[in-house]
């Protein structure tokens, strides 16, 4: 498995944002229970969140799908800095591009993200898993 680091205040967000492409809202009634994609993983000290994805998983994009949002959440990326507009821009334009295919789960993350994707490995050496430390 991998995790991406994400701020604690967005990690819903985000999560929610991604399902949402699998399954747009407008699709959705009151006995659809699944509202986000990935096991969220917390840090036993800093509290900080990881969204645990399979680096191999491919899921389909809904043919409805517009990433609209996911977008938002995105949006929210850009005015803090964290992502480009260029990157949100080709995202967004990815997603639109796959709707009824395919796409790899790590499609999801913006390449200047790809930083804070740890294996396994590296969350038990900065104390993620404390029963695991060496």
């Amino acid at each position: 498995m991998l995790y991406l680091l994400v701020d604690p205040a967005n990690a819903d967000d985000l999560n929610r944002g991604i399902m949402r492409c699998l399954r747009p809202s407008h699709l959705r009634d009151e006995n659809y229970v699944t509202d986000v994609f990935a096991k969220k993983v917390y840090h036993p000290d800093t509290g900080y969140t990881a969204l645990e994805i399979d680096p191999v998983q491919t899921v389909p994009i809904h043919i409805e799908a517009d990433g609209a949002e996911l977008f938002e959440v995105i949006n929210f990326f850009v005015s803090d800095g964290s992502v480009s507009q260029q990157e949100a821009d080709q995202m967004a334009a990815g997603i639109n591009a796959m709707a009824g295919q395919e796409i790899s789960v790590l499609g999801f993350v913006p390449n200047g993200w790809l930083q804070y994707v740890y294996t396994r490995e590296q969350m038990v050496a900065e104390g993620w898993f404390p029963s695991e430390d060496n």
